[in-house]
């Protein structure tokens, strides 16, 4: 019976025993079927784990361009992206982010195309389903959407440099290249996104290329916070073999500079920046650019923006590691400084463009490039039209509307030529080397727009000091010779070579002024019409003005001591011309209105032999000797400065009148204080056109002459100022001056508050 009973007890404790074992087995089976958390879900993402349930690894593979795929309901036709699980053979890290599982889920209607729900290193697998089908959409779009959440884009360029540096997949390198390029032209105003695609076509470019690349110079060259590898790579190849760096070598070095800021005119004119700067370059370093390598070798890791690889590019020649130029600092400085000097230049010219873009390419945008790069100004349209009309010509007189119509100005309805226009005209044959007349710049009156201009070559236009007392005191000659020449209303071949002659005879004149006055006379002996008008001027003055220009003019004939018989013809014609008695010519050289040293000559003299009567000794004379009379010099001087002032009216129009110019130079006085940084003379000149806020540019050219300064050069400095205070130019226009109202509200403050 104890038997039994022991046995009983014996059968329950294993009966339960076993039901036990049978229950934690069970409740082991059980637990396996949970769901397992992991907390990296990049991790979660490469073991193939979805919302808790594990399933067998599914290769991921590369979708080849233009091959055709199916993701849930999506057609995604072209390619280059990872589909499946898991990217066989990954080391530690988010490079798996860019593989789209097809297993995953995926909404039916796209949502946040912004990509504001994605991290920040953002992966297929931990998207939200409505941000899952965003991307799916745009891949099957092409990828053409310009306004997508950059998270996106990063997205699909994690496949990429998966592709072409961890897969080394060098067959396929050119379209991967051209995608990156593509998506930066797209994206490249997203500074994270344009840094790492940089980053990836400076590697591709070093790693897939068999042949060494040198980048293309770029206002946008540096990226990043340090110089590009491309640049470093191919400055350090021509450190390495000693080779001087060329202009295109240093200007490449100082633009891809971290701290390379460039300014408006080297962004706005960069071609034109990069073609004086070869010129700059040449004559500070004739022989290029001598540069001694470091001792800093060049080495280049290639990071995955997906921060989950990094890759080794072999950056060294046949003659081993190179030098890395971004240890080097001795000449950056004076790069720098020849960088900014060049931009300075091109400064006028980007200004330009910068009030009217469509001014590229015009002559006025022309005029304003520096010398060099208006070389070519002859091989332009306009050049070749006036080389035609002239013919091989060294002189040609033509119509003003035909000069016009060749260099492209519009004068259709004008009758006389605004100062702008004739301004321009005068520029533009100056880069031609064309000089022509009647240039209002050297004292003639405004061109009409049916007169006739005389054009003649000369150097830089022929370019002379107006003022200058020989040049003035011929002018006048040329005035007066060619009212008389035009009294009689006939003009015939010898008064024109007495004219010519005079002008060649003229002291203390060069060729270009004689060329000039010569061009000149020929234009008053041609345009009767201003011959009247001056003709009409002089028989209107009174006779106490008459006998001032009569006596003037004498004098500047007497100047000589002598009047020839030419010179007395044209007296003759002056007094005709002007009403008065022709016989009172020679009561006038007679009488000796101005006194000479020596007798004057009113005939031919008629030599009989005689016995010569000797020089008086002088210890300090020499019969050699040039004695020069000062004396007489200061009377020459005085008398024709006394011409000029008669006639400087008699071929000049009536004009506009313009504010006195006594009030000019008191604004000029005062304004100094109330615009710091402005002398005087251009602080008033800029509060003349502050005072109603426009000008016609007659009126600001006369209160420029007023203040001493030069109206065009004046409106540069001003501008210059305003650019240096409000980022932008204050006087803009052409016949009439105006301020823009938002600055002229700047500067009526500024002027309250001095």
């Amino acid at each position: 019976m104890e038997w039994v009973l022991i046995a009983g007890v014996v059968l329950f404790l294993l009966s339960k025993f076993g039901k036990k074992n049978k229950q934690k087995a069970a409740s082991s089976k059980k637990a396996k079927r949970e769901p397992i958390f992991i907390s990296d879900v990049a991790s979660a993402a490469r073991q193939g784990y979805d919302r808790g349930r594990r399933k067998a690894p599914t290769p991921a593979r590369w979708v080849k361009s233009g091959e055709a795929v199916k993701v849930g309901n999506c057609d995604i036709e072209a390619g280059m992206f990872y589909v499946g699980g898991v990217l066989p053979g990954q080391a530690e890290g988010r490079s798996g982010n860019c593989v789209v599982d097809p297993t995953l889920k995926v909404a039916s209607v796209g949502g946040d195309p912004t990509g504001a729900s994605l991290s920040y290193w953002p992966s297929y697998f931990n998207a939200s389903p409505a941000s899952r089908r965003t991307y799916l959409e745009w891949l099957a779009g092409g990828r053409d959407e310009a306004e997508i959440g950059i998270g996106y884009v990063f997205l699909f360029f994690y496949g990429l440099e998966q592709r072409l540096f961890h897969d080394r997949a060098v067959a396929e390198a050119p379209e991967l290249i051209a995608e990156v390029q593509r998506l930066l032209h797209l994206h490249g105003h997203n500074g994270s996104f344009k840094l790492y695609a940089t980053r990836f076509l400076d590697a591709a470019a070093l790693w897939a290329s068999a042949a060494p690349v040198k980048p293309d110079l770029s206002p946008e060259l540096k990226s990043g916070y340090e110089i590009p590898m491309a640049v470093r790579v191919h400055l350090g190849r021509k450190i390495a073999a000693k080779t001087p760096l060329d202009a295109g070598d240093a200007l490449m070095w100082v633009l891809s500079l971290p701290d390379t800021n460039l300014r408006t005119a080297a962004t706005r004119c960069f071609a034109e920046l990069v073609q004086l700067w070869e010129y700059r370059f040449a004559e500070k370093y004739p022989d290029g650019l001598k540069v001694n390598p470091p001792k800093t070798r060049l080495k280049f890791e290639y990071r995955a923006a997906s921060g989950g690889f990094t890759a080794q590019i072999d950056v060294s020649d046949t003659s081993g590691p190179l030098p890395d130029i971004a240890a080097i600092s001795a000449p950056i400085s004076r790069l720098r400084d020849l960088l900014s000097a060049t931009t300075e230049e091109l400064a006028p010219y980007s200004r330009l463009l910068g009030r009217k873009p469509d001014a590229l390419g015009t002559l006025d945008a022309a005029l304003l490039l520096p010398k060099e790069l208006a070389v070519t100004f002859a091989e332009t349209e306009v050049g070749r039209r006036v080389e035609h009309m002239l013919g091989g010509r060294n002189v040609i007189s033509v119509t003003v509307a035909e000069l016009s119509s060749a260099l492209a100005l519009d004068i259709e309805g004008l009758d006389k030529i605004p100062t702008t226009i004739s301004n321009q005209i005068g520029g533009y044959l100056d880069h031609l080397g064309i000089g022509y007349e009647p240039d209002r710049r050297y004292g003639s009156s405004p061109l009409r727009s049916d007169g006739q201009v005389v054009m003649f070559r000369a150097a830089g236009g022929g370019q002379v000091d107006g003022e200058a007392a020989a040049f003035v005191s011929a002018r006048a000659m040329v005035d007066v010779a060619a009212l008389a020449a035009s009294a009689d209303e006939k003009i015939d071949g010898s008064e024109i070579e007495a004219i010519t002659t005079e002008i060649r005879n003229v002291p203390g004149l060069g060729k270009v002024e004689r060329a000039r006055l010569i061009a000149y006379a020929s234009t008053l002996l041609k345009d009767t019409s201003s011959h009247r008008f001056a003709l009409n001027k002089l028989k209107t003055l009174d006779a106490a003005a008459k006998q001032s220009v009569v006596r003037s003019a004498t004098a500047a004939i007497m100047a000589d001591g002598h009047a020839s018989p030419a010179e007395v013809k044209f007296l003759e014609r002056l007094y005709k011309s002007m009403g008065l008695p022709v016989d009172d010519v020679y009561s006038m050289l007679h009488r000796g209105a101005v006194v000479l040293d020596e007798p004057v000559t009113v005939a031919q003299e008629q030599r009989t032999p005689g016995i010569a009567i000797p020089q008086e000794p002088s210890a300090a004379r020499s019969s050699s000797s040039i004695q020069i009379d000062h004396f007489r010099l200061e009377r020459l001087r005085s008398e024709t400065s006394a011409v000029s002032e008669l006639l400087a009216g008699i071929f000049v129009e009536e004009e506009a009148a313009s504010a006195p110019s006594t009030v000019v130079v008191a604004a000029a006085q005062t304004a100094a204080s109330r615009f710091t940084g402005l002398d005087a003379a251009h602080a008033g000149l800029l509060e003349e056109v502050l005072r109603d806020g426009k000008l016609s540019r007659d009126q600001f050219d006369t209160a420029a002459r007023t203040l001493r300064l030069l109206p065009d050069g004046a409106i540069e400095r001003i501008n210059d100022w305003g650019f240096d205070q409000f980022e932008e130019p204050i006087i803009e226009g052409d016949e009439e001056l105006t301020i823009a109202s938002h600055i002229l509200s700047e500067l009526s403050e500024a002027e309250v508050a001095a």
